[in-house]
């Protein structure tokens, strides 16, 4: 039974409470597209050895250029009409790639962001193309974001071209016959860190970045977005995708 003494000191303990987020509200800094947490930041920038940026608003700024390069270089300036949020929130993550965590929100994974190899301009491309029409495609510009907006070297590059890393795995035909083609490769084994990720990666890099040489960026996207990419890739790019994949083989040698 509750004694009249000990009712006052629960009405206070529970105004407390409630009033809790007046006193300790959560700091949450916001850029022009994007914005971080202060719990978030705190958590990705624990284990930055180089100071790789002055506070969250350096970061953030940082990010907002990828932001306005990227969709202006994609064609995607419509991109947040389809997010769930009007900006793009950044999270920590530490036992997981780096990844988009949702429709509007980034995870960033904090070794390798204090390292300095986020690949933050990879991970808002794959956020703006929305979902995986072909995973291959998508992680292929994602790269070929990295290499030319990102301000760091792609963590799976290392700052060398991809056409020379992409040798040791030519013969891997399961892979090669991937790239290009719809949705998501759920034979491979390539999440959270499977052996197939970096090669797959690595080429898909290789491929995109030939198909944009080729082609060009409007064709690119055009296939990208196509319902049936079989039929687009002849459409947009004037041969099938196995012609296609021959000829940026033969281009390797």
């Amino acid at each position: 039974m509750v004694t009249k003494r000990v009712i006052p000191v629960l009405v206070l303990f529970l105004v407390l409470v409630f009033c809790s987020g007046l006193v300790w509200a959560e700091q949450i800094y916001y850029g022009e597209y994007t914005m971080v947490r202060e719990i978030e930041w705190e958590m990705l920038n624990f284990f930055s050895v180089n100071g790789n940026y002055a506070d969250p608003a350096d970061f953030l700024q940082q990010a907002d250029e990828y932001v306005e390069q990227i969709t202006a270089f994609l064609g995607r300036e419509d991109w947040h009409s389809f997010a769930r949020n009007s900006k793009i929130e950044f999270i920590a993550t530490r036992h997981l790639p780096s990844h988009p965590a949702g429709s509007s929100t980034i995870a960033l994974n904090v070794h390798r962001f204090g390292l300095g190899l986020a690949p933050t301009a990879r991970e808002i491309t794959s956020l703006i193309l929305r979902g995986f029409n072909s995973y291959s495609l998508n992680i292929g510009l994602g790269g070929a974001m990295q290499e030319r907006f990102g301000e760091n070297i792609a963590p799976y590059t290392l700052g060398q071209d991809p056409d020379e890393l992409v040798g040791e795995f030519i013969d891997r035909q399961d892979l090669i016959t991937t790239l290009g083609t719809p949705g998501y490769p759920f034979h491979l084994d390539l999440y959270p860190e499977g052996k197939d990720r970096r090669p797959l990666y690595l080429l898909s890099h290789s491929f995109v970045n030939y198909l944009l040489e080729e082609y060009g960026v409007t064709a690119v996207m055009n296939v990208y977005d196509a319902p049936d990419l079989k039929s687009a890739y002849p459409e947009f790019m004037g041969k099938d995708l196995e012609e296609i994949r021959r000829e940026w083989l033969e281009s390797l040698d």
